[in-house]
């Protein structure tokens, strides 16, 4: 089955394991950057960084510059994780102003194209209406593929 046209096709055996709620979905930051737009974890890093003009020499900044090394020399990325970054940046600025630039951040341009987000609730819902996704996303466009899904309901 396909949830869109020239979409994936959805093998009838997960769709019948979604059904008998026993199969659960992940899905990471590729859902919000494919139609939205939005950053994945280390551009955020990058863009939050800059939003709170951190110095150069900071630490925040040098991990995550070696992390880009790292992950360019051995082509394998995400092996220093993003949140170390974060956790660095709470030591030279206030957590108010570092959630502050993430929500700036994760805030979509209008308009919002959360149609990803619309057929990943769906694939995700069971007959009984429960949803069976787990995300590592931030933003909040699951939340508003949610409340545009059951206004059309």
């Amino acid at each position: 089955m396909r949830f869109i046209a020239n979409g994936p096709s959805i093998p009838d055996s997960l769709l019948n394991a979604r059904d008998d709620g026993s199969v659960v979905f992940f899905c990471g930051a590729g859902v919000s950057r494919a139609r939205a737009g939005l950053p994945g974890f280390f551009e955020l890093a990058e863009a939050v960084l800059e939003q709170l003009l951190a110095p150069a020499d900071c630490d925040a900044r040098k991990l995550l510059k070696k992390a880009a090394e790292i992950g360019s020399e051995l082509n394998i990325p995400g092996l220093i994780s993003a949140d170390r970054i974060f956790a660095l940046l709470e030591r030279d600025f206030r957590a108010e102003d570092i959630h502050a630039a993430v929500a700036k951040l994760l805030t979509p341009k209008a308009p919002i194209d959360a149609a990803a987000h619309s057929v990943l609730l769906r694939l995700a819902t069971t007959p009984t209406s429960k949803v069976q996704l787990v995300t590592t996303n931030f933003d909040r466009l699951g939340a508003v593929a949610q409340s545009v899904r059951a206004a059309d309901s």
